[in-house]
Formats: C-alpha cells, sequence, structure tokens
C-alpha cells in the first residue's frame, strides 16, 4: 500500500470515529451548550451532548437532528479540507507556507479533533513550521544584514522585527499570563525604540556629519564645539538603543528559565527566534537583529568620527613634520600643538563607546579603552615630537653659529703650540651637540615604551616610525654636525701638519738643491753648495724631533673620540694622513741623514780635485821652464779641468776667482813664450816651402806651408795671412797640375798605365811603316793608338802624356795639317785662357812640350802661369814702392810703441809682403811686432764658466742638439777669451759644417 493511500486511511479513520469513543462532559446541559460547543468548533462535546440531550429529550429530535445536521456538513468542509491537505503533502510537498495555511485554516474549523487527527494535524504542522521558519528566518537575516549593509538602519529593524509572528501564537496559547505580559512587554518596548531610533535620524547623521566636517577643516576649535552637540546625540542614541538590548536579555533570560523547568522546550519557539531577531545570532561574525542594526549605525557613524579625528591629528602631525623637516621648528611646534588638541579630542569621542550597555556575548562590543588609550598614546608621542621640536630650535641654534664659525688658516705652529683656539672650539660644538644627542635619544625611547604593544601600537606604528624617522634623521643630522665638527677639526689638524711637512719639505728640498745644484738665472748651469746644505740638514733633523712629537700627540688625542667617529673614512684618513705625515717626516729625517752623507762624500771630493788640480798647475809651471809647451798646455788643462771638477762638486767664488787669475796667467805666460818659437819656426818653414815653389816641387812645398799654419795656429788665433796667401798659390798650381798625370795609388794606374804603353808600341810601329813608305798600314796602327789614348782621356782628359802622344800620332800622320791645327790651338789658348783655365793651360804645356821653339809659345806659358798664380811675376815697381810705404809705416807704429794699433802695423806688413814676397825689412818687422807680447795670442786655457760651457756645447753638439751648440757657442763668441781659443774655433767650424 502506497504512503498517500495509508495517510488518507489514518486521517478518515480519525475523522469518522464514533462520537462514543471520545470521553468527555460539560456541566451545561441540552442545546445552549450544544450551540455553544458548534460555535467554539469543539465538534465531539457536542456530539456526546446531543447524545446526552436526545436520551433525556426524545421528542425534540428535529433541533438534534439540525444540530447534528450542522455538525456533519463541518466535519464535511473539515474534511475536504484534509483531503486538500493530503494532496499538497502528496503534491507539494515542499510547499510548507500553503500547509500552514491549510492547516490554520482546518484549526479554525475544528477546535479538538480527535487525538490520532490532532496528532497528525501537530506533527504536520511542527514539520511545517520548522522548514518554513528557518527559509523565512534566513530570509529575513539576509534582508535585514543587505539594509545594513547599505545603511538602510531603521528599514533593517524594522525587518527584523517580521520574525516576532513566528510561533507566537503557540507561545500564547502555552505561557501564563504573568511571563505573557513580560514578553509583549519587551515586544513593545522594541517597537517603541524603533520608531524613537527612526524619529531621531536626521538629527543625528547631522551631528555626525557636522563633527567629520569641522575635523575635516583642521578647526580645532570648530570641532570641539560640534563635538558637544554630537555627545547629547549619543547620549540620547545610547538610551533607545540600551533599551532595546534590555529587551533582547529579556527574551534570552526568559528562555533559559522556561527550558530549565521543562526539557521539551526546544530552539524552535517563540522566545529563541525572538532574540535571534532582537540580538542577532550568537555565533554571528556581524551585526544582526534590531540590536545589531541599530549598534551597526553607531559604530559605523563612530568609526567616521573617529577616522575624521585620526586623519584631523595625522593632517596636524605630518604638517608639523614637514615644517621641523624643512627647518621651520616655530610652525612646527604651533602644528604639534594643535595636533595635541584633536587628540584629547579624539580620547573624548573614544569615550562615548562607554555609553553602552553589554554582555560578554554581544556582538561588536566597542572596545572604547583601547580607542582612549590610542589617543592617550597619540597624545604621548605627539608630546615627545613638540619636545623634539624645541630641542631642533635648540640644534638649529648651535648649527647656525657653527655654519658661521671659519676657525684659523691651518698653520704647524697650531700643533707645535697645541691646543690651538680652533681646536678648543670645535670641541665646545662638540660638547653642545653631545649633549642634544643624549637628550634625543632618552626622550624619543620613553615615548616609544610607553606606547602599549599590540594592536593599538599597530595603529601608531606610522607615528612611531615618523617620530623614530624624525629623531633618526635629526639624530643623524646631530651625527652629521658633529661628525662634520671631528672632520673640521681633524682637518684642521691635518692641514697643519701638511703645512708642517711642507715647510719642512722646502727646508729639505732647499738644501738638497744645494747638494744637487742650484740654476743659475743667466744659464742653465748648475751650481753646488754641499758645505752649505749640510747646515741647514742639520737644522732640519733638529726641528724634525720637536715637531714629530707635537704630531704624534695631535694623532692620540684624535683617536680618543667614540667609534663612530674613528669609522668615518674622511676623519680617518685626515687621522691616517697626519701619521703619513709622521712618516714623512722620518724620511725627511732620513733623507737629510743621507743628504749630509752625499754632501760629505762630494766635499771630499772636491777637495781631492783642488788638490789634484794645485798639482797639475806646479807641474805646469815646471814644464814651462823647460820649455815643454806641450806638457805646459796639457797640465795647464788638466788643472782647469780639476778645479772646474771641484767647482761642480762645491761652488766656490774665492777658488773660482783664484783659479781664473792663475791659469789665465800662466796660460798667456806659456803662449808668450812659446809664440816667440812659433815665429821663428814659421817663417822658417815660409822661406823653405818658398824655395820648393820655385823649384816648381809644389807637393813639397805645399807640406811646408800646412806645417807652418798648424804650428802658427798652436799660439794664435788669427791665421797667418803670409802663409795663406803662399797655400793658396800653391794650391793653385797643384790644381792646375792635377790630371796632368796619374798617381800610383790611383785604383786604375795599372789599366791606365797599360793603354799608355800599348799606344807607344802601336805609335812606335806606326811611326816605322810611315818611314818604310808602308803608309796604309802606318795609318791603321797610328789609329788604333789614338782609340787606345782616347779611352784613357776619358778617365783623364788633361793627362800629358796621352795629350802629348795624341799630337805627336796627328803629327806623324799628316805633318801640313798638323802645323796648321798647332797654329789654331795655340792662336785659341792666347784668346781664351783666362776663361778655360785648367785646360787652355794643359794643352799649352802639351804643345809646348811638342814644339818649344814655336814663336811666342814660351812667353804665352809665361804670361798664363803668372795669370794663374803660378809662377811669381817680376817685381812691379809700383808694387815695390806700395810695399815699402806700408813698411814704413807699420815701422812708425811700432817705433811709437802704440800697441794698440800693432794689429793694424801687422796688416800693412802683411800686405807689403804680398807685394813684395822679398822685402825682408817687412817680413823682420813682422816677427818683431808678432814677439813683442801685444797682439793677442791664442788663449791656451779658458776660465771656469767659459770652459763649462764650451763642454756643454760639446754634450749638446755630441747629442744630436746643433742648435743648441751653435747658440751656445755664439755665445762663446761674444766673449774676447773664449773667441780666441783654438779649441772653440774648432768647435764652431764642426757645428757649421753640419748645420
Amino acid at each position: 500500500m502506497g504512503v498517500n493511500k495509508i495517510l488518507v486511511f489514518v486521517i478518515l479513520f480519525f475523522l469518522l470515529v464514533p462520537a462514543s469513543l471520545i470521553a468527555g462532559g460539560n456541566p451545561e446541559k441540552g442545546l445552549p451548550k450544544v450551540d455553544r460547543l458548534i460555535k467554539e468548533k469543539n465538534y465531539n462535546e457536542a456530539i456526546l451532548e446531543l447524545a446526552a440531550y436526545m436520551k433525556e429529550n426524545p421528542d425534540d429530535f428535529d433541533g438534534a437532528q439540525r444540530r447534528i445536521k450542522r455538525i456533519i456538513e463541518l466535519r464535511d468542509t473539515y474534511n475536504l479540507k484534509g483531503m486538500d491537505l493530503l494532496l499538497v503533502l502528496k503534491n507539494e510537498p515542499t510547499n510548507d507556507q500553503k500547509k500552514l495555511d491549510m492547516i490554520t485554516l482546518m484549526e479554525s474549523l475544528e477546535k479538538n479533533p480527535n487525538k490520532q487527527t490532532r496528532d497528525f494535524i501537530l506533527s504536520t504542522k511542527a514539520a511545517a513550521q520548522f522548514t518554513y521558519y528557518r527559509a523565512k528566518f534566513e530570509e529575513i537575516m539576509s534582508s535585514g544584514a543587505a539594509l545594513i549593509d547599505k545603511g538602510l538602519y531603521t528599514e533593517a529593524a524594522r525587518k527584523y522585527t517580521e520574525g516576532y509572528v513566528f510561533y507566537k501564537q503557540e507561545f500564547d496559547d502555552g505561557t501564563d499570563a504573568e511571563t505573557l505580559s513580560l514578553i509583549n512587554g519587551s515586544l513593545g518596548q522594541i517597537i517603541s525604540s524603533i520608531t524613537t531610533f527612526t524619529d531621531m535620524q536626521i538629527s543625528f547623521k547631522a551631528a555626525v556629519a557636522a563633527c567629520i566636517e569641522t575635523l575635516g577643516s583642521g578647526d580645532i576649535d570648530k570641532s570641539e564645539a560640534a563635538f558637544i552637540v554630537l555627545n547629547a546625540e549619543m547620549a540620547r542614541f545610547s538610551r533607545f538603543r540600551n533599551l532595546v538590548a534590555d529587551s533582547g536579555w529579556v527574551f534570552t533570560d526568559t528562555f533559559a528559565s522556561i527550558q530549565k523547568g521543562n526539557d521539551q522546550i526546544t530552539e524552535n519557539s517563540f522566545l529563541p527566534f525572538a532574540q535571534r531577531f532582537t540580538m542577532g545570532r550568537k555565533a554571528a561574525t556581524r551585526y544582526e537583529g534590531v540590536l545589531g542594526a541599530i549598534d551597526a549605525q553607531w559604530n559605523a557613524s563612530l568609526n567616521q568620527v573617529e577616522m575624521a579625528s585620526d586623519t584631523a591629528i595625522r593632517r596636524q602631525w605630518l604638517s608639523g613634520y614637514d615644517s621641523l623637516d624643512q627647518g621651520n621648528a616655530v610652525r612646527g611646534s604651533d602644528l604639534l600643538d594643535t595636533a595635541k588638541r584633536f587628540a584629547s579630542l579624539g580620547k573624548n569621542i573614544a569615550s562615548t563607546g562607554s555609553l553602552f550597555t553589554t554582555r560578554a556575548d554581544t556582538f561588536g562590543i566597542r572596545d572604547y579603552t583601547s580607542a582612549v588609550k590610542h589617543y592617550a598614546d597619540l597624545d604621548t608621542l605627539i608630546t615627545k615630537f613638540s619636545f623634539l621640536s624645541s630641542r631642533y630650535t635648540t640644534y638649529m641654534a648651535i648649527k647656525s653659529r657653527l655654519n658661521a664659525y671659519t676657525g684659523d688658516t691651518p698653520n704647524p705652529d697650531f700643533i707645535r703650540k697645541a691646543p690651538s683656539a680652533t681646536v678648543v672650539s670645535y670641541s665646545g660644538f662638540i660638547g653642545e651637540l653631545a649633549a642634544l644627542s643624549r637628550e634625543i635619544d632618552s626622550s624619543i625611547s620613553s615615548a616609544v615604551s610607553a606606547v602599549s604593544a599590540g594592536a593599538a601600537q599597530g595603529v601608531l606604528s606610522p607615528y612611531i616610525q615618523e617620530i623614530e624617522t624624525f629623531r633618526q634623521q635629526f639624530s643623524a643630522s646631530v651625527f652629521s654636525d658633529t661628525l662634520g665638527v671631528y672632520r673640521n677639526s681633524a682637518l684642521f689638524q691635518e692641514n697643519s701638519v701638511k703645512g708642517m711637512v711642507t715647510d719642512w719639505q722646502g727646508v729639505y728640498n732647499g738644501a738638497n738643491g744645494m747638494l744637487e745644484g742650484v740654476a743659475q738665472t743667466s744659464s742653465s748651469v748648475l751650481l753646488f753648495y754641499p758645505t752649505e746644505s749640510i747646515v741647514v740638514f742639520n737644522r732640519l733633523r733638529s726641528g724634525i724631533v720637536v715637531d714629530r712629537k707635537a704630531v704624534l700627540d695631535a694623532v692620540s688625542q684624535l683617536k680618543k673620540v667614540p667609534q663612530g667617529i674613528q669609522d668615518d673614512s674622511a676623519f680617518a684618513l685626515s687621522v691616517k694622513n697626519m701619521e703619513a705625515a709622521v712618516a714623512s717626516l722620518d724620511a725627511l729625517y732620513s733623507s737629510a741623514a743621507a743628504g749630509i752623507a752625499k754632501a760629505n762624500s762630494r766635499i771630499l771630493q772636491a777637495n781631492l780635485a783642488r788638490q789634484e788640480s794645485d798639482l797639475r798647475f806646479a807641474q805646469s809651471q815646471s814644464a814651462l821652464k823647460k820649455l815643454d809647451f806641450q806638457s805646459a798646455r796639457d797640465n795647464l788643462q788638466r788643472s782647469r779641468d780639476k778645479v772646474n771638477q771641484s767647482l761642480a762638486l762645491q761652488e766656490s767664488t774665492a777658488l773660482r776667482s783664484d783659479s781664473d787669475t792663475k791659469i789665465e796667467k800662466l796660460g798667456q805666460e806659456i803662449t808668450r813664450i812659446e809664440n816667440e818659437s812659433v815665429v821663428r819656426e814659421v817663417r822658417s818653414l815660409i822661406s823653405s816651402g818658398k824655395n820648393f815653389y820655385y823649384l816648381g816641387n809644389f807637393d813639397q812645398a805645399e807640406q811646408l806651408f800646412t806645417q807652418a799654419k798648424t804650428r802658427w795656429a798652436v799660439t794664435n788665433i788669427t791665421a797667418n795671412p803670409e802663409v795663406t796667401n803662399w797655400l793658396d798659390i800653391i794650391n793653385t798650381a797643384l790644381s792646375m797640375k792635377t790630371g796632368r798625370t796619374i798617381p800610383v795609388s790611383d785604383p786604375l794606374f795599372p789599366q791606365m798605365s797599360q793603354i799608355l804603353s800599348s799606344a807607344t808600341e802601336l805609335f812606335t810601329e806606326g811611326q816605322d811603316l810611315m818611314t818604310s813608305a808602308q803608309k796604309g798600314d802606318a795609318i791603321v796602327l797610328l789609329s788604333a793608338a789614338l782609340t787606345k789614348l782616347q779611352q784613357l782621356q776619358l778617365v783623364y782628359p788633361i793627362n800629358q802624356d796621352a795629350g802629348q802622344l795624341t799630337l805627336k800620332i796627328n803629327q806623324v800622320i799628316d805633318p801640313a795639317s798638323f802645323n796648321q791645327a798647332f797654329k789654331q790651338q795655340v792662336d785659341y789658348i792666347r784668346a781664351n785662357y783666362v776663361t778655360e783655365k785648367q785646360k787652355a793651360y794643359s794643352t799649352l804645356l802639351d804643345l809646348y812640350q811638342i814644339n818649344p821653339n814655336y814663336p811666342g809659345i814660351k812667353k804665352l806659358v809665361d804670361d798664363v802661369e803668372i795669370y794663374l798664380k803660378i809662377k811669381i811675376p817680376p817685381p812691379d815697381p809700383k808694387a815695390l814702392a806700395s810695399s815699402l810705404a806700408y813698411t814704413k809705416s807699420a815701422q812708425k807704429i811700432y817705433d811709437a810703441n802704440t800697441r794698440s794699433q800693432f794689429q793694424v802695423a801687422l796688416n800693412q806688413l802683411d800686405e807689403a809682403i804680398k807685394l813684395n814676397p822679398d822685402n825682408q825689412a817687412a817680413i823682420a818687422l813682422k816677427d818683431r811686432i808678432q814677439t813683442s807680447g801685444a797682439v793677442a795670442l791664442s788663449v791656451a786655457v779658458l776660465p771656469a764658466d767659459l770652459d763649462a760651457k764650451y763642454q756643454q756645447a760639446v754634450q749638446e753638439l755630441q747629442k744630436g742638439n746643433k742648435i743648441t751648440a751653435s747658440a751656445l757657442v755664439e755665445q762663446l763668441m761674444q766673449n774676447p777669451k773664449s773667441r780666441n781659443s783654438a779649441k772653440i774655433q774648432d768647435l764652431k767650424k764642426r757645428i757649421d759644417s753640419q748645420l
């Protein structure tokens, strides 16, 4: 059998059960009682009463019948509704609302059905109510929550009251009058409070908005006034809110009391639902119920006001922070005072949270004590920040003085006479900044420790972080300035020490410069003063010992500063540099010792060189006495070299002057005495050379005159014009003769000799054939001989053997043509020997050898040789007269002993001898003047400074610096002493030849 059929059977059984089975009774009698029972839907009691009435009143059947019929009709309706309920259970099993509506209708049709029916109805009703009310509960709770989320707090509160009907009828039917009255009173109080809550929305929201607006404006006075109005609204708000809370707790407490006496009472009843719709579910994680809606508005409003308060405090704090950060301590202090008032206002706002009455399980209990402490902590932090502001003002004053302070210019005396006023001033600044730093650290540390940990500290963490950041920045600035002062102090001392090192370095450089050479302003020559340098070196070493201790004392004081300062790279660098300065002083001390040793060594070397110079000078004197002029000059030069060596090691004005004087004097004496020999020797060489010239022995004559030239240069700086003139004559003669013969030393001599020998043999054979009338064969041989000679003449065109043999061959071949050609050549030479000197002269000699008797040829040879200065012309009366005149003029100068004119006399005598080489008077007078000592002779040894410049010029030339060397020689040539030096003249010639 199906489930639905069973349900139908059961219901019909209950509805049709005989009335006799139902027990019960009523003291009322008769039909009135029956009518009352029918009206009360108590049909079973009415049927029982009718049965009793029929037994007692059988005659009144109609009246009973009418009522029986009425009951049957009503029961039919009831049964029909029962059938409809069964169909709903069958066809719409989840339509709980329809089920409840039908059950309510059936309960209105019959109050006391039979037990089985009643149990079924109650069971069905309970199941439907459980499902339906749960669904409606979730719906109402969700809708209320949505309205709260939208800020529709009064609408949410009213929405939650819709659930007060759940199980209310059952509660009313089964509750005693006192309890029912208490519950209904609480419901009324809730509805009344919601009405009041709704009415005050405008004023409450306006007060909240006004307070938020004034807080946002940053006007603390208006904000405090706005809070007075808001505080009144909050007091009124909280009174009605607390009435709702009290009513909700009535539901909670009443249900707990009822449940204790009846275990059958479950959560699926009126009071638990009423408590939830009022207070919200105990396990809820958000605001719910009428109280939740009210608390949500309160909490949201208070959050907004507190947030605005926090924002106002934050704004004032940040503005103050920025002002302090920008160095405006006064404005920063004012802004922080305002922030402090906002913090006090925030604390009053947070304190309104104490107006609510709560229980431990009340959702969203506002932790106003933490909020109050939050503002108290803010007040503490602001107070400490204000303290920082005042300290910052103090700091800026110190900083201003510090920035204006310049201190003294670093000076070594500030180390030698420590402590200096500058270092003392820096120490004062350091002390002030250190005290300020201690105050800052102590104050902020106490402020942070006064703020509680946990959530509140999390909210305050930006403030703590910012005040800590500012403290760090402030401390960093203080430390930076402190570090800067330490740096400046260390740098001041470092620079003072550097000045000390620089001073001593200068002293050392001066001493070392004396040792290494002092450049002269007028030249690049270096002069050395080792003796003088020792005095300076000793003074330096004594001073360094004292200063070194002063520097170490200063370094020791700097190393006592805090470690953080010592770790600074700039400070440490200054200390390091000061320590390095000590090392530099030590190095200078050691260098000075080395300099002293070096100076002593040079002094010793200079003394040894000076002693040797004296020895060489004595040797030169001794050699002069023996007339060993070369040895005398060599030793005198060695003496000069040693003096130069001594002066190069140790400059001495006295030695330089004395040595120049005595060496020059001895040099002049050597030259003077030797010059007498030179004049005699040169005169002898001139006489011998002239003899060889007249004999035509030009080579031998050249050798003697060259020897005379060399010997003359030993004591005379200018050349002997007489010797020079003869060398010119001889050289001309030699040049005219050059090429006429082939020297045995010539590489081509063998080959040329063979050609000449072959040509000679051909000529001899050809001449013999010509004599034998074999003219044809003779011409062939003679032509071959000419060819040979032409080969030789390609190399030696004026060779006399080739030239003469050529003339002989031509003469043999054709005597007539030869004689004609001979004449033409003589005539050509006579006309052109001036322009074609060597060629004309060579050809003339060849022609003269072939035919010395040719008319006029001998005279032509003499004329050409006189023109070419190969032969001395016969005396010219005019030349003789001029020669005599020059001699007489020179004699007058000599006789008058006008020594300044002796060079003029010499020039006249040279001209006289040139005009008349045999003018013995001129020759004798010239030699006397030349040995008189009045004529400038060659300088034997140069003075020290000129010799040094000469050596420098030689070195520059060896380096390839020809221009520099030439410039130095030109400078020497401006001085008469160096200009008359043979070695300088030779050097000039070497340089000029390379330029």
